[in-house]
């Protein structure tokens, strides 16, 4: 039996017995009720999702990801999304079925989503995707106190991979959400007196193998974004080896429900290191991070960084460190 079980979708519930009628009666009625996943590869978030499953397939670490019927738990359990998967996991746990439970990360904004579901004493880890929300969730939820970590998802760097030598252009990465955006167009103007030729992409407008190509054309990517929880197009430039400079914003301002006007730390980029790049605030900053990098390139090494640090495999055994999983 696999030790390890990955929850994105609640187990159907039901017998086998009922489970196979109901699949009998969808097929004679040529309606497809399989649940989603059974339909897609990964549900909740695709990139966290893949790079756990993935990550730990290629580790050689048997889990079962969303299985079929209740009968194929393993004792430990984490549900990476969905709460109706969480509430199901918590009756397991207090029926003694499972004997330890992972919530996150990509459950809920604030821990006081879904009733506070993520804070229920069943819960062991509460799993965060970067040291400013495991903060943040900490502070606005004292019960999670000891119980918050953080944990990357990871990106698969046989993908993810370095393009020809004499790479000159830059590429520009656009990530707007509902906070004020700092406009890319001047920073762009300062790449192209520098000779530097210049293409901008926006997130959720390309497909992943556009922005590949894109990347191993370009030797720098400037980045901006109003926050980040995590970064995973960042460090899918980094296993390119593409260094960022990143704009940085350190607050955002929020109106939540239950505590009203919060001012909460954040970051454009929760991992960005001296070896995958450098923040700038304005344009007289992002000359000087340009000038920088033109002078000593080769002091970034990203994509070796991310081999270490954060790739499917590096990120499935911390995963499996946090679960009390052997590898």
């Amino acid at each position: 039996m696999n030790t390890l079980t990955v929850l994105t979708d609640p187990v159907p519930a039901g017998s086998l017995v009922e489970r196979l009628r109901r699949t009998a009666r969808a097929v004679r009625e040529g309606v497809d009720t399989r649940p989603a996943f059974a339909r897609s590869p990964y549900r909740g978030h695709f990139a966290v999702t893949r790079s756990l499953v993935e990550g730990l397939a290629k580790i050689g670490v048997p889990a079962a990801y969303n299985p079929s019927t209740a009968a194929d738990l393993g004792r430990v359990v984490g549900v990476l999304s969905s709460a109706r998967a969480l509430r199901q996991a918590i009756e397991w746990k207090r029926a003694g079925r499972i004997d330890r439970l992972l919530a996150g990360p990509n459950l809920v904004n604030f821990p006081s989503d879904e009733e506070g579901l993520v804070a229920s004493p069943e819960v062991d880890l509460c799993v965060t995707p970067s040291p400013l929300v495991r903060a943040m969730y900490e502070e606005d939820c004292p019960a999670l106190a000891g119980r918050c970590v953080t944990w990357p998802a990871g990106v698969d760097t046989d993908y993810w991979r370095p393009g020809s030598q004499g790479r000159r252009g830059v590429l520009i990465y656009e990530k707007p959400t509902r906070w004020p955006l700092e406009s890319s167009a001047p920073y762009a103007a300062v790449l192209r007196t520098k000779g530097r030729e210049v293409t901008t992409i926006r997130y959720g407008q390309y497909m992943p193998d556009d922005y590949r190509r894109l990347l191993q054309k370009s030797a720098l990517m400037v980045g901006f974004a109003s926050t980040e929880s995590h970064g995973i197009a960042w460090a899918e430039a980094w296993a390119a080896d593409v260094p960022t400079l990143i704009w940085r914003q350190d607050t955002i301002t929020f109106e939540h429900p239950g505590l009203g006007v919060r001012v909460y730390p954040t970051s454009t980029a929760p991992y960005l290191t001296p070896h995958t790049g450098a923040f700038f605030t304005d344009l007289p900053s992002f000359e000087q991070a340009v000038d920088t990098w033109e002078s000593a390139a080769t002091a970034y090494a990203p994509r070796a960084w991310v081999l270490s640090n954060m790739s499917d495999e590096a990120s499935a055994r911390k995963y499996l460190a946090l679960a009390g999983v052997g590898a």
